[in-house]
């Protein structure tokens, strides 16, 4: 017998005829590199765990021998197998009906009641929830819609309805301090009713100040302007405009955007001396809740004393927090706006 030796063969790109012998073995992919690669060819030895390329084939595909016969490496299409489940026909969507119970308040609702599809039943339930509207009681007998629904073929459209609002002045929202605003900033601190204007241009309008309904010489709009005048003497407010829409929560410029208190608490400003007729006695002090505020010349609010008035004048609604000081020169107060011209 032979000896065998180990060779290991050159790649045929780099042999001098370029030839390739197609012969079977480890080859140096190039010289003086250390990378080797296996080259199978065909044969039909028939050992376990033999290797060839069949090139009898077309086109030639990889083999391996598993001891009793030829198992091919190439992907190959299997039989036909059975048909598998129809999906329209083992899930079934459900919209889920109106429900009574009042459920429990969430951050984000979920639209799927059922979070999987259970394929091993013969038909599997997923329950969608529905959109539903909703009802507003009003006076503890009176319900009203307050979210009602529209849908087309293609969308759902919430519609909201407006409702009355009840405000809370229980706990610490009745403390007088957590309800009234200062000198910084905007005041938009109101409860009630509020509306919003544009200030007539040429005017200022300031936080805490009494302002009117009124025509803009520029554009002819219906605009908001500080309710400010001279004397009451004399006034006649079926000729002379003499009224008041609210109370300013913001100082806004000529032009702007305010927002006005019509009815309802917010923040007064208090007018001082010099800004009240003779008309009336002016007191920095009050002497309690309910007394009520009129409106001075600069449209600021002041307190009076006077029992006797000999003049038409605007009660601008009442003070709703009393002390020394509360209604002196420029002090902010807490106020309940309730506008009412009182006639001589």
């Amino acid at each position: 017998m032979s000896n065998l030796k180990a060779s290991i063969l050159i790649n045929p790109y780099y042999a001098t005829n370029n030839i390739d012998t197609q012969q079977a073995g480890w080859y140096q992919i190039q010289p003086s590199s250390s990378n080797i690669a296996l080259r199978v060819s065909n044969t039909n030895i028939g050992l376990s765990g033999e290797i060839r390329l069949n090139t009898t084939a077309t086109p030639p595909i990889f083999q391996g021998n598993n001891g009793s016969g030829w198992v091919s490496f190439n992907s190959t299409v299997g039989p036909v197998g059975p048909p598998g489940r129809d999906f329209t026909n083992s899930v079934n969507f459900n919209n889920l009906t109106s429900n009574s119970d009042v459920g429990e308040s969430v951050t984000l609702g979920n639209i799927f009641a059922t979070t999987y599809a259970n394929v091993s039943a013969n038909i599997s339930n997923v329950n969608i929830r529905s959109l539903q509207g909703s009802s507003y009681t009003v006076n503890s007998n009176l319900s009203i819609d307050s979210i009602s629904l529209t849908q087309n073929s293609n969308v759902i459209t919430i519609n909201s309805s407006p409702v009355p609002y009840t405000w809370n002045f229980t706990d610490s929202y009745n403390i007088v301090n957590n309800l009234k605003s200062g000198d910084y900033g905007s005041i938009r601190y109101s409860w009630g009713e509020t509306s919003k204007w544009i200030v007539q241009s040429g005017k200022n309008v300031y936080k805490g100040q009494a302002v009117s309904i009124t025509k803009d010489i520029d554009s002819s709009n219906i605009v908001i302007a500080p309710l400010t005048y001279t004397t009451l003497t004399g006034l006649n407010i079926f000729t002379t405009p003499f009224n008041m829409l609210g109370i300013a929560t913001e100082t806004i410029t000529g032009g702007g955007t305010c927002i006005v208190c019509t009815k309802g608490i917010t923040t007064v400003k208090c007018s001082q001396s010099t800004q009240v007729t003779t008309d009336f006695t002016i007191t920095n002090d009050v002497s309690n809740v309910g007394i009520p505020g009129l409106v001075g010349k600069d449209g600021f609010i002041f307190n009076n004393t006077q029992s006797q008035i000999s003049v038409s004048y605007i009660n601008a609604g009442y003070f709703l927090e009393a002390g020394s000081g509360v209604s002196s020169n420029g002090n902010y107060a807490l106020f309940y706006v309730n506008p009412k011209v009182q006639l001589l």
